[in-house]
């Protein structure tokens, strides 16, 4: 198998697969022998790629983090010896041992027939329960916050008007990738030339300079005016991915609230199909609660990005 033929997390979720029999013995590359009692959490954030998992190792249990890569090589590629969120990886998952990393107590070398395996068997799917509001609520917490420290960097980076352009490119690639919302090229064209210039990229450009009490009224005229010739589906897509999340990143406090009241309490447009056939038991009528069922499909699908 050729290591670069499937994405890296897809690799990662295969092997913590291949890990989570707690009964296997490995043999780690400085010879000692380990149990993977607990593969523990695959973490989709930024640090170790698992979380609190427990390792027996001559009679002694470790709880700690554990990396992956598909070669080892990549731990000084990514540059995790100087990221101080990696000095609790106790365990170097890896498929090619091309190069040793010092400070780390075990790297095991999984054979790559047990990957395969992990990749060709359909995992279970993970439905939480549906009345776990607060752990909705979380999830679309978390998925806010990351477009917006995402929109911080652009803006940061390239100013706000590039930024929307930026921002609304890397949304029609993300669908173009998952080949889902089909848009044609001169409509996704006309909605980044005319991002600035409408009701939608004004507001991001001039969040701090509106009263408070008048954002509310200006998201919502934003949602009735066309940027070019979209339906009102799109350009929710493109207010809830490339606009709201810069006017949360340049946003004051007291306009940061008014922002989040409406990301709390706008009801949906429409219902994914996708989320519905997954969640069936989950309610789809406010935008949050969407915003929250994608997060779960991004946790739970190695396969997922958004």
């Amino acid at each position: 198998m050729q290591l670069d033929a499937f994405p890296e997390r897809v690799l990662q979720y295969a092997a913590h697969r291949a890990l989570a029999d707690g009964r296997r013995r490995w043999r780690a590359t400085n010879g000692q022998y380990i149990q993977v009692l607990s593969p523990g959490s695959v973490n989709v954030h930024d640090g170790p790629d698992y979380t609190d998992m427990a390792i027996l190792c001559q009679g002694a249990v470790t709880i700690a983090a554990g990396e992956f890569h598909a070669r080892s090589s990549d731990w000084y590629a990514h540059r995790h010896q100087v990221d101080t969120s990696y000095r609790n990886v106790a365990l170097h998952v890896v498929l090619q041992d091309d190069r040793p990393v010092e400070g780390i107590p075990w790297t095991l070398v999984i054979p790559v027939a047990d990957v395969m395996k992990c990749i060709r068997t359909k995992p279970l799917a993970f439905v939480p329960a549906s009345d776990h509001v607060e752990e909705l609520q979380r999830a679309a917490c978390v998925r806010l916050k990351r477009h917006v420290e995402h929109a911080r960097i652009m803006i940061a980076r390239i100013g706000m008007r590039e930024a929307l352009r930026a921002l609304t490119d890397e949304w029609f690639d993300r669908m173009s990738a998952r080949k889902s919302h089909p848009v044609s090229a001169d409509v996704q064209c006309q909605l980044r030339l005319g991002i600035c210039h409408s009701i939608m990229g004004r507001l991001a450009l001039d969040v701090n300079s509106l009263d408070v009490h008048q954002i509310l009224d200006t998201l919502r005229t934003a949602e009735l005016h066309r940027v070019a010739l979209e339906g009102r589906s799109l350009r929710r897509e493109i207010l809830m991915n490339v606009v709201f999340p810069c006017c949360c990143a340049a946003a004051s406090n007291d306009r940061l609230v008014v922002l989040f009241q409406w990301y709390w309490s706008v009801p949906s447009i429409h219902h994914y199909a996708a989320l519905r056939r997954r969640f069936p038991g989950y309610d789809q009528s406010y935008m949050w609660q969407q915003q929250g069922l994608l997060e779960y499909v991004r946790w739970y699908s190695p396969v997922y990005t958004s």
